[in-house]
C-alpha cells in the first residue's frame, strides 16, 4: 500500500476516535448540539492545525475539510443516539460511566494515531528527532488541550497525565526506526501504534500518572495529621 494512502486512512480513523472523545466531553458538560459538535471538531483537527502552523503550512483540515465533515457527522450521530438527562437516575449514572470509559479508549486510539502522523510529518520534512517528537506530541495532545480549555478545564496533560509524554516518545521512536534503521514506514507505524496504544490503556487501567504538586500537598497534610 502507498504510504500516503495509508496515512489518509489512519487520519480518518484518528479523526473519528478524537471526534468521539470531544463529543463525549460535550455530553458530560451538558452542552447543546453546537457545543458538542465544536468540541468534536476541535479535538479531531486541533492538534493537526497546530502542527501544520508550526511548520509553516496551511492546516490540512482547511485545505481538505473532509475531517471536519467527518467530525460533524460523528457529533450528530452520537447526539441523536446518546442523550444524557439532568436527573441522575442509576441508569443515567451507568451511562455516564460508560461514556467516560468510551472517552478514554477513543482518546487513546486518537493519541496513538495522530502522534505518529505528526512524527511522519517531521520525518518527511527531514527534521531532527527532537522536532519530530515535538510535532508528534502537539499532534497527539493539541486537540485535547484545546478541548479542555474550551470547557474551562486545566488540560490533563499539564497536571499529571503521561499523555503528551507518550506521544513525544512515540514520535522519537518513529524517527529513529525510520531514519536511522531504515525500517519500512508502514510496518513501523503499525507496530508503534499497537505498542503505544497498549501502554496508554495500561496507564489508564492502573492510573499511572506523573507526580504533581497536588499530590505533594496531600502527602504533607497526611504527615502533619499523623
Amino acid at each position: 500500500m502507498d504510504f500516503d494512502l495509508f496515512l489518509v486512512i489512519c487520519n480518518y480513523i484518528g479523526t473519528i476516535a478524537f471526534a468521539v472523545s470531544g463529543v463525549v466531553k460535550g455530553f458530560k458538560k451538558n452542552l447543546d448540539i453546537f457545543g458538542i459538535t465544536l468540541l468534536g471538531i476541535i479535538t479531531a483537527v486541533g492538534g493537526g492545525m497546530i502542527r501544520d502552523t508550526m511548520v509553516g503550512d496551511v492546516p490540512a483540515a482547511l485545505r481538505d475539510p473532509s475531517s471536519i465533515y467527518l467530525s460533524i457527522a460523528v457529533a450528530f450521530i452520537m447526539y441523536f443516539v446518546v442523550r444524557i438527562k439532568r436527573n441522575e437516575t442509576p441508569r443515567e449514572k451507568q451511562m455516564l460511566h460508560f461514556l467516560t470509559t468510551t472517552n478514554l479508549i477513543f482518546d487513546s486510539i486518537g493519541l496513538a494515531i495522530f502522534a505518529l502522523i505528526g512524527a511522519s510529518t517531521g520525518v518527511s520534512l527531514h527534521l531532527n528527532f527532537m522536532t519530530t517528537g515535538i510535532l508528534a506530541a502537539l499532534t497527539g495532545a493539541g486537540g485535547g488541550i484545546l478541548r479542555d480549555i474550551l470547557v474551562n478545564e486545566t488540560p490533563i496533560v499539564l497536571k499529571e497525565d503521561v499523555y503528551a509524554v507518550l506521544a513525544f516518545i512515540a514520535g522519537i521512536s518513529y524517527h529513529f526506526l525510520v531514519i536511522d534503521f531504515d525500517f519500512p514506514r508502514i510496518r513501523v507505524y503499525i507496530a508503534l501504534f499497537m505498542i503505544f496504544l497498549l501502554i496508554r490503556l495500561f496507564v489508564i487501567k492502573y492510573k499511572i500518572n506523573l507526580p504533581n504538586m497536588e499530590k505533594k500537598e496531600k502527602q504533607k497534610k497526611k504527615e502533619i495529621l499523623s
